[in-house]
């Protein structure tokens, strides 16, 4: 059973039992090209379901803020991004 909930001021996540996420996989699959789907246990999420590029795009979002608190850390450092990355490197190449 799909519980829907009235949204005033966003828009509302669909959300889906896992017994019904289960039984109708295929149907469910599908519908992640239109929206993410909550899947629910007891009333309470458990996961979501996203389309690949919806996925990848919050792996990109991800990265980018990663990124950013390193740059930030590293204003803050008396190491520098190039000493950072030579040092990375040799370690990497050390374990190899």
């Amino acid at each position: 059973m799909i519980a829907h909930i009235t949204c005033l001021f966003k828009e509302c996540p669909m959300l889906v039992s896992v017994a019904e996420a289960h039984n109708r996989l295929s149907y469910w699959l599908n519908k992640i090209s239109e929206e993410s789907i909550t899947i629910t246990r007891r009333g309470k999420p458990v996961g979501v379901i996203v389309s690949p590029e919806e996925y990848e795009r919050l792996r990109q979002v991800q990265a980018y803020l990663t990124m950013l608190r390193l740059s930030q850390a590293l204003q803050d450092s008396p190491i520098t991004a190039q000493e950072l990355f030579e040092a990375s490197r040799a370690e990497l190449e050390d374990r190899l």
